[in-house]
């Protein structure tokens, strides 16, 4: 992608979490009556209707390109380019109020997580990433605040132990006995507070695609150390269903760590 195609990628994927933003905040703070899918999570109407208008627009600009939606949406041509999408992570958050809710959009090529973007509607808050460029709020963003070196001085964020396999769960509590301290619920925004530093460590398992692959490019322009559980390089599976597990952080040290305590 050279830069006038990553402009014109960018304006087109800002332009889809305008909308987006519009939609679902039409039904935050209201009162929602999710439906209940297979796997026993909530999905509401909103969140169907903000993927169904995001992805016919992505059909419209780019027919021949693959597309991977939560909910209903998704459409396999053979590309190489596949589109990832997720107007609420966090339905959760998003039904009881708690605005920690995001949009996820990305675009993968030959499974490799190319550029990504998370809005957070009711915060005012989107990032956007590809190569080097972090930007947040269309800003360059620049880290300044002073990192931790080691383990025990980690704060590490997670979004539910019930995500966790019994395995998965007793290498977390492993873990995070040796942190500083751990914190429940955030979804994708823990990821944003490893870019803002709030965050020293994220540590997940059983996350579907549209929930982290988006957010690889924008952590990767700031230097974050991404990879799962077995230090492998987060990329799109042919297997939709595949889940995956997280280990992110800026630290080198603090990431080493933990692996070593995963495994």
């Amino acid at each position: 992608m050279n830069d006038a195609e990553f402009i014109e990628i960018s304006e087109f994927i800002y332009t889809l979490a305008d909308i987006s933003k519009k939609l679902t905040l039409e039904g935050f703070y209201s009162n929602l009556h999710p439906e209940i899918k297979i796997d026993g999570s909530p999905v509401t109407q909103f969140d169907i209707n903000a993927e169904k208008i995001i992805c016919n627009l992505i059909s419209t600009k780019f027919p021949s390109h693959n597309i991977l939606a939560e909910e209903v949406s998704s459409k396999q041509l053979g590309s190489d380019y596949t589109w990832i999408v997720d107007p609420i992570d966090g339905t959760r958050s998003y039904i009881i109020g708690r605005p920690l809710w995001g949009t996820l959009i990305g675009l993968a090529y030959k499974g490799k997580p190319l550029i990504g973007l998370v809005d957070f509607p009711a915060l005012n808050e989107r990032w956007l990433g590809y190569k080097s460029n972090c930007y947040y709020n269309k800003s360059k963003f620049i880290f300044k605040r002073k990192l931790v070196n080691e383990i025990s001085e980690a704060t590490v964020g997670s979004t539910d132990p019930n995500f966790f396999s019994i395995e998965g769960k007793r290498k977390f509590e492993n873990l995070i006995e040796k942190t500083k301290s751990n914190i429940w619920s955030g979804d994708c925004h823990n990821y944003c507070l490893i870019i803002t530093g709030g965050l020293d460590l994220v540590v997940e398992e059983g996350l579907s695609a549209y929930d982290i692959l988006p957010l690889v490019p924008i952590l990767e322009s700031q230097d974050i150390i991404v990879t799962d559980w077995n230090s492998d390089k987060l990329i799109l599976k042919e297997d939709t269903q595949y889940k995956y597990s997280t280990v992110v952080s800026r630290h080198n040290n603090i990431y080493h760590s933990a692996i070593t305590l995963l495994k």
